[in-house]
């Protein structure tokens, strides 16, 4: 059992990407469905967040075991707080972007259509924060 967790902590970066990369390809197309009224990228980003909630709970967990039996020098425990601190507020986040997405689509409710926006707002800047104090977790400070 131990393998396989080890396993998983080391698929951690691998998983995290896909869904980082679709919250903030699912702002992108929600906001050319605001500005242009374009339904068809108003269901791409209902699509790609729906999809973000089911990768993101996985590549979390996989973040844990990541994290397990490693020595996290003092000067990086802010950058860990903040990374896993991200990395659990995304998921919650992004899950509740799309059950409001779906529920607005049903429901043609306004105000579930702003809690949506509201909560991929939110989940995009998680996965931002997350992915960019991982990045230092990862390969230091002077990563970028």
């Amino acid at each position: 059992m131990n393998e396989v967790w080890s396993l998983l902590g080391q698929l951690h970066p691998a998983l995290v990407h896909f869904p980082v990369a679709l919250i903030i390809t699912a702002l992108g197309c929600e906001a050319m469905l605001i500005m242009r009224h374009d339904e068809a990228a108003g269901t791409a980003a209902r699509f790609m967040v729906t999809a973000a909630a089911w990768i993101s709970v996985p590549a979390a967990v996989a973040g844990f075991a990541a994290l397990s039996g490693r020595d996290i020098s003092v000067d990086l425990q802010t950058n860990l707080s903040i990374h896993r601190a991200a990395g659990i507020a995304t998921p919650v986040m992004v899950s509740l972007a799309a059950v409001f997405a779906h529920g607005a689509r049903r429901s043609g409710q306004v105000w579930e259509h702003w809690l949506y926006r509201m909560f991929l707002i939110v989940a995009a800047v998680g996965a931002a924060l997350a992915g960019y104090h991982g990045g230092i977790l990862a390969h230091g400070p002077y990563w970028l």
